[in-house]
């Protein structure tokens, strides 16, 4: 009796559970999820060493809607800056500034210039520098000024076309208060810049 009771202990003793056998699978599954994880890391910095190796997309150059010497499509504009380009100047500069002052006023201030010291192109060109940035037309200060200074007429034209582009009715006598509201309120709307020939899709 007493020698058997031994081996019935021995015999009842715990037995290893299979409850631990997992663990290697579980640990298999922890390292396939691991390395999935850093697999899809890795997938994730290539991608994002693709996006940032991708060259920024070059946005449209901003231009006039006219070309500087395409003054004889408006021919009556033409012979009036030809010959009186202080009016032309004063309708311009009565719309880029809103109409603090009139039209009137401002080629008078122009004339003055002009007959005293004949550098009337000098307060035309610091107009087209304003209007180039009230715009986001090219402001190039230097360019700007240069061109009045070699061609103030083909410069007038071409500011005064760019207006007309932008919905402004540029008239004689029509001035900034005879404006639409909307043209009031948003200084005129904004146009598209010309693509260059050959590229487009």
């Amino acid at each position: 009796m007493s020698s058997s009771a031994p081996q019935d202990n021995k015999d009842k003793a715990p037995q290893p559970t299979n409850d631990a056998q997992p663990a290697p699978a579980a640990q298999s599954s922890n390292t396939s999820a691991a390395s999935e994880s850093n697999s899809g890391k890795g997938e994730t910095g290539q991608t994002n060493q693709q996006v940032v190796g991708v060259p920024p997309q070059q946005g449209m150059m901003p231009t006039w809607s006219t070309g500087l010497f395409e003054c004889f499509d408006d021919i009556p504009t033409l012979l009036i800056t030809f010959f009186a380009p202080c009016v032309t100047f004063g309708q311009v500069a009565e719309m880029v500034d809103r109409g603090q002052n009139s039209c009137g006023l401002y080629a008078m201030l122009h004339a003055g210039i002009l007959y005293f010291t004949g550098c009337g192109c000098l307060l035309s060109a610091y107009y087209r520098i304003k209007m180039s940035q009230l715009y986001n037309l090219p402001n190039d200060p230097l360019i700007n000024i240069l061109v009045h200074l070699i061609c103030e007429p083909c410069a007038l034209c071409q500011e005064y076309r760019e207006l007309q582009a932008r919905g402004f009715n540029m008239q004689l006598g029509v001035g900034w208060r005879n404006q639409t509201p909307e043209i009031q309120q948003t200084g005129g709307i904004m146009v598209a810049p010309k693509v260059p020939g050959g590229m487009s899709r």
